[in-house]
């Protein structure tokens, strides 16, 4: 099977780069710090024969699975930020589409370059994470599903960056953007659940406070679907439905129940018309 060129191309850029290394090296660092303090630091008080000092591990796995969904979301723009500014800053990109490369896998490429270095970052960590299953809870196909998850986002922050890269012309401007963008919508999300809940703990306890609408902003969360594969392993998988009720009343509203779920398809559809519209404006035949 042949790679795409564009792929081949940022990978090996990539593997000589030390911005890469780094943020492996960093990456694996504050992984491997997270599990020194959970384990030496929790166990230590509890006992490792106490009964309670089984939960050490499972919290353990949940801080350093939302530590390197944090790490993914802040190194994904840093690549794919500059995928299309870069070569246009190097003067490379029209020599880049006079090639037999159509648009669509030079875009495809430059994804595939940023999935790539999420791919780095799940298997650099596997070792730490891999803790978990020598104390049981999470066996092999749980870190694979983790994996997927980190992909999906990939996915996501890639697109943004994508697209930014090509409707702005600076790489530092696109980056930035494109991190402003992704912990903007994260933020501002779960700021506003928080808020509801601030609310409903101002209001009389026989109130019931609703939302309405708003509740669905969560769906464009990128980490709404990862907290949702999260909760299928370690809890009863319906953790992100409870606090949606707690702002609330949807009954049976499929799109809440099936909240993770629906966010992840709002995701993919999202990067595909990204992607498609960045694939459309690059083709110098549509200037």
């Amino acid at each position: 099977m042949r790679l795409n060129p564009v792929f081949e191309k940022e990978m090996k850029r990539n593997s000589r780069s030390s911005r890469i290394s780094w943020i492996i090296f960093v990456c694996n660092l504050l992984l491997a710090v997270v599990a020194f303090v959970c384990y030496f630091g929790e166990s230590s008080q509890l006992g490792y024969l106490a009964p309670v000092s089984y939960s050490v591990p499972m919290n353990c796995y949940i801080l350093m699975t939302y530590l390197l969904f944090i790490l993914v979301v802040l190194s994904v723009p840093a690549v794919a930020g500059g995928s299309i500014s870069l070569e246009r800053e190097k003067k490379t990109l029209d020599v880049l589409l006079t090639t037999n490369l159509n648009p669509w896998r030079i875009i495809t490429g430059k994804l595939e370059a940023s999935l790539g270095v999420v791919l780095i970052l799940t298997v650099s960590a596997l070792p730490v994470l891999s803790l978990v299953v020598v104390f049981g809870g999470i066996g092999l196909g749980g870190l694979l599903l983790m994996a997927g998850g980190l992909l999906l986002t990939g996915i996501f922050v890639g697109s943004i960056g994508i697209f930014c890269s090509v409707v702005f012309k600076r790489t530092t401007l696109a980056t930035v953007l494109v991190v402003f963008l992704v912990v903007g919508i994260c933020a501002c999300t779960g700021l506003a659940y928080y808020a509801g809940l601030l609310q409903q703990e101002m209001t009389a306890a026989y109130q019931q406070i609703d939302v309405g609408g708003v509740i669905y902003l969560l769906l464009f969360n990128p980490f709404t679907s990862f907290a949702g594969i999260i909760s299928r392993q370690l809890g009863n998988g319906r953790e992100m439905e409870q606090l949606c009720y707690l702002l609330g009343n949807y009954g049976q509203n499929p799109l809440i129940h099936y909240l993770p779920e629906a966010s992840a398809v709002l995701q993919l559809l999202i990067s595909a018309v990204l992607l498609v519209t960045a694939g459309r404006k690059l083709n110098p035949l549509n200037k």
